[in-house]
């Protein structure tokens, strides 16, 4: 609590350590908060700045003005405040050093990693900390673009072993919250946190009650994925492709699934018929075939098919739950012109769906030729991309495993594929490794994946180690990429050749 005799232990120069209720995530470990002067409320002897805080910019000429609020605050007397001068290079930031950081209860060396690329197993210790602080903008047109929380976690020695972001996670009141639990690389000593106003020309921001606390670490979350690359005997039925797809999900249930990603259009390959001849409601025979192999095997199953809706049929996959219901669905957004001819409506929205251990997006086949897609998903949080895929021939199909690891890779998502043509059905991870391939032949994978695998990168972005899921969220430009949503073709420059 937040009051006068916080006034008076300052006067006697003496810290006051201000601790506020735990926050929704994680468990407190009984720690509690490890910043000195969370609420800004004790002065240093010039009274006019927060003990334990520093200004920073890298230039005057940029710097916003610094300034302690007592009108506009979250909670106590004060509030430290950041205001831009007119410059719309402004940058600045409200600093403190958070000591006491215990990485792990293992022996560790003091160096600091040189490796290039580090695994989390060999970066990160045993102890999670949940970082939160609040905010209030006024005139900031853009709070992704301009307001930020940078964690720079520091060894022994005051070197910068890792920089991490942390992004808002919701409202309290008319104020903002930034808050996230985060392992401790094993050689940190210390946390540098700046709050900063960055690239505003007119825009202000309060920043109020920073807590950093120890909380106990989550298990990570691994699951077994599977993908098959099957071709139905021909000549087939819808009928009986049901039934053919049927075993082959009974088979990766005995094998432990917790997901399978089936192909696209399971119900029209190898049958010779239309799109309209297949295709059925939602829900409808083939979720009924598959929901129970689900629901037999307690596992998640991703599959296309051909959707009617009155007049209209889509290309869709479903996502059936551990109990045989219809979770979630997606219609194909990105018709090739053969689809579009033969009738097909496309798709308009990008949804994502929770599962028990994560959030997943679902693609069909030409939708991985456009990048804005997987993009679209991932920034609304999926960490797995179920892509049933028809084939993808370019280049004589050497593009195929090039582009769907580069899609994994730009946006640090795993990417499980079932293909038909070239039988070259993926699980890949993150940084784009191949994890499991039908290799050009009939048949099933299966790999056990980590969602919480994390891959550091040196010089990524940051002086130290970056991890790529959490830097490209905060340092993308999404307002310089209006071209992309704007309905007309690029325009060339007067001597640029027509193609």
């Amino acid at each position: 609590m937040k009051s006068a005799l916080a006034t008076c232990l300052a006067s006697l120069g003496l810290l006051l350590t201000v601790s506020a209720a735990p926050g929704p995530l994680g468990k407190d470990t009984g720690g509690g908060n490890l910043v000195q002067n969370p609420g800004f409320e004790i002065m240093d002897e010039s009274g006019k700045s927060p003990l334990d805080w520093r200004k920073g910019f890298p230039r005057e000429e940029i710097a916003p003005v610094f300034e302690m609020d007592s009108k506009v605050v979250h909670s106590g007397r004060y509030a430290a405040k950041l205001t831009a001068r007119g410059s719309p290079g402004t940058f600045g930031y409200w600093a403190t050093t958070v000591k006491g950081i215990q990485a792990t209860n293992n022996p560790v060396s003091n160096a600091s990693p040189t490796a290039l690329s580090i695994p989390d197993t060999d970066f990160l210790g045993d102890k999670s900390y949940r970082i939160t602080c609040y905010f209030k903008t006024k005139d900031v047109e853009s709070i992704g673009k301009s307001v930020t929380v940078r964690i720079s976690w520091k060894n022994e020695k005051g070197r910068e072993i890792l920089k991490e972001y942390i992004l808002p996670s919701g409202d309290d009141g008319d104020w903002q919250k930034a808050e996230r639990i985060l392992t401790a690389p094993r050689s940190a000593r210390s946390i540098d946190i700046e709050l900063v106003l960055q690239w505003s020309k007119a825009g202000t921001v309060w920043w109020d009650d920073l807590r950093v606390e120890e909380v106990a670490s989550s298990p990570h979350r691994r699951i077994k994925v599977a993908t098959v690359s099957y071709l139905p005997p021909t000549p087939s039925t819808p009928e009986k492709n049901r039934q053919f797809y049927a075993e082959k999900a009974a088979e990766a249930g005995k094998a432990g699934a917790d997901i399978l990603c089936l192909g696209e259009g399971i119900t029209v390959i190898s049958t010779g018929m239309k799109y309209e001849e297949v295709a059925e409601a939602v829900a409808g025979p083939t979720s009924q075939i598959l929901g129970q192999a689900a629901k037999t095997y307690r596992m998640y199953i991703v599959a296309g098919i051909y959707e009617r809706e009155g007049a209209l049929v889509y290309n869709t996959s479903l996502l059936i739950g551990r109990n045989g219901e219809i979770v979630g669905k997606y219609r194909k957004i990105h018709l090739p012109e053969t689809e579009v001819s033969g009738g097909l409506t496309p798709g308009d929205s990008y949804p994502v769906f929770k599962t028990d251990f994560g959030t997943i997006g679902l693609q069909i086949c030409y939708d991985n030729f456009f990048p804005e897609g997987v993009r679209n998903l991932a920034l609304q949080g999926a960490e797995i991309i179920f892509l049933p895929i028809w084939g993808d021939g370019r280049g004589e199909g050497y593009q195929w495993y090039i582009v769907a690891r580069a899609r994994a890779i730009d946006n640090a998502v795993f990417l499980i594929a079932s293909i038909y043509t070239d039988k070259r059905s993926l699980i890949i991870d993150p940084n784009g490794h191949i994890l499991a391939d039908t290799s050009g032949k009939s048949g099933m994978v299966m790999s056990e994946i980590d969602l919480d695998q994390r891959t550091f990168e040196r010089w990524l972005s940051v002086h130290g180690y970056g991890d790529w899921k959490n830097l490209y969220p905060k340092e993308r430009r999404p307002d310089t990429y209006q071209n992309l949503s704007k309905d007309k073709p690029i325009a060339r420059s007067p001597d640029q050749p027509k193609q």
